[in-house]
């Protein structure tokens, strides 16, 4: 199993056997006993049409989604009544928010065997804090600067390498663009380890143009792709742009001390002056001078960040990955003003997202995106009193890590250079293996129990009555689908409550999360 998460693979486990037997007899003797069919509800029953005018609840409810990985309905009703923006101010300043407790094993400091802990610690970060805009963003940087552990492979470099990407995931483009352009985990990743003159490996300057920066293809102010007098794509570098990055970045090494036995601080990055170009080169049609010592990359990144077509190109990918695969004309030239006069801040980001949630076509995109697995998973666990037990204390293929890989989705193992899926092609990650094995997993952390040796995440239902804080039926449904679908169709309503029936039993509320999770409607994001 070990070996299986090392590479990244997907087996998901049997139906039958992942889901447990006492939900699975529930919801089938409740479905068949209230005349619908199983198949007919998860598969036949279209999901709800996207609304372009969400309610005041569902506008919070849209922003948990898009910005999180989900907040219960609790926090819900405080923001709808205190408003958005307070909210979104304290998650916009992550620091002066409580971080303690939000990961469950302790990494080595020495020699180690469990191979997989530095990835589970990131995971379990991003389930657990309450700087949840910070941990959103974090992924969708790690998905942007996407490295592989399979390449890398040193999991230490891959946990520092998240650690710097969080630190910097709100504030200035620039400086988190230099900062991971100098990690360990980036430099193998695209061969800048050891990069040296008069022939340097070109791999790392292309890509910090072609996926980190510019992109390959100049864009209008709008978005849209900018044509020459053929109807051609324009490039934004040609060949000797890339040669003379390349060049820049000479000269940065990976090193590890062999007398170190502590993998997170064995290793470092080192600059030599010898092994590095320095002088003038041309670059996009200018003059610069590249200066000997370890501002190179820095310096180099400054250029390419201050590109106008840079700020268009991030604000796309932006508004792809957290508002809309199809932004309108006008939103993606309102936020690339944003990007352009925040380009020296140091909350930068952060001012863009602003931007994103309060622009006026943010809501009109409400349920009209599709939930990446990651999303699926933690979304019920944080909205319905999830808990998280460490992973070395359960078996391999119970735990998260494995069922995220199940699904596709490994924070360390990207299967391309685009991450889980490029922005603008959400479509792609859904197919039949995944749905189904959506099935046995979300049975898993709805069915677990606490101390249960299969699972390391379930929803505590002692807890969750708690907070639904009543026995009824019909509130218990209302929570519910209140905190998992913003509310849903009458007859969805009409089919958790009669599958719950008069009195609920744990058993028939671990089942009716299931169902809902399940259904077309949880799908949406």
């Amino acid at each position: 199993m070990t070996n299986m998460l090392k590479r990244g693979l997907a087996t998901s486990t049997p139906l039958r056997a992942a889901i447990p037997r006492q939900v699975g007899r529930q919801v089938g003797r409740k479905i068949w006993a209230t005349g619908i069919s199983l198949a007919c509800l998860l598969i036949a029953s279209p999901a709800a049409p996207a609304q372009t005018v969400p309610t005041a609840r569902q506008q919070v409810q849209h922003v948990f989604r898009r910005f999180t990985f989900g907040e219960p309905p609790e926090t819900v009703t405080a923001v709808t009544t205190s408003g958005i923006a307070p909210w979104l101010a304290q998650q916009l300043t992550p620091a002066n928010i409580d971080d303690t407790g939000t990961v469950l094993e302790t990494l080595p400091t020495a020699k180690y065997s469990d191979y997989n802990i530095w990835e589970r610690s990131v995971m379990q970060h991003m389930l657990l804090t309450n700087r949840q805009v910070q941990a959103k963003l974090e992924m969708h940087w790690l998905d942007h600067f996407s490295v592989s552990l399979n390449t890398v492979g040193d999991p230490a470099l891959m946990q520092h390498y998240d650690a710097t990407i969080r630190a910097n995931a709100l504030g200035n483009f620039q400086t988190l663009l230099a900062a991971v352009s100098k990690e360990a985990a980036m430099l193998r990743w695209l061969g800048n380890d050891g990069n040296v003159p008069p022939t340097p490996n070109e791999n790392f300057g292309r890509e910090l143009m072609q996926l980190y920066t510019t992109g390959e293809f100049t864009l209008n102010p709008d978005g849209s792709q900018k044509l020459n007098a053929h109807g051609g794509p324009i490039l934004n570098y040609t060949e000797n742009d890339v040669k003379a990055v390349a060049k820049a970045m000479t000269g940065y090494s990976l090193s590890y001390n062999s007398t170190n036995t502590n993998p997170q601080t064995a290793f470092s990055v080192l600059f030599t002056k010898t092994n590095h170009y320095h002088g003038s080169l041309i670059l996009n049609g200018k003059t610069y001078t590249v200066p000997n010592d370890t501002t190179a990359i820095d310096y180099v990144c400054s250029i390419l960040a201050h590109r106008p077509e840079t700020a268009i190109y991030e604000t796309k990918q932006m508004l792809q990955r957290f508002a809309t695969e199809t932004p309108s004309a006008q939103y993606v030239t309102d936020v690339a003003a944003v990007w352009k006069k925040t380009v020296d801040k140091p909350d930068q980001i952060a001012q863009v997202i602003t931007a994103i949630i309060n622009h006026p076509e943010f809501n009109t995109s409400y349920h009209a995106m599709l939930k990446q697995p990651v999303e699926l998973l933690f979304g019920p666990l944080r909205m319905l009193s999830g808990k998280l037990q460490a992973t070395a204390n359960v078996a391999p293929a119970g735990s998260l890590q494995y069922e995220l890989s199940s699904l596709g989705q490994q924070i360390f193992y990207p299967p391309s250079v685009f991450s889980f899926y490029p922005p603008g092609s959400l479509a792609s990650i859904v197919n039949t293996r995944t749905m189904l094995t959506k099935s046995g997993i979300t049975a898993n952390i709805s069915g677990a129990t606490p101390g249960n040796t299969y699972v390391d995440t379930y929803i505590d239902i002692p807890t969750l009555r708690t907070r639904v804080g009543s026995i009824n039926t019909q509130i218990i449904t209302d929570y519910l689908l209140d905190a998992l679908i913003d509310g849903g169709s009458p007859e969805l309503h009409s089919t958790i409550a009669g599958f719950l029936g008069a009195k609920p039993s744990d058993n028939q509320i671990r089942g009716a999360i299931w169902l809902i999770l399940n259904t077309p409607d949880y799908g949406v994001n």
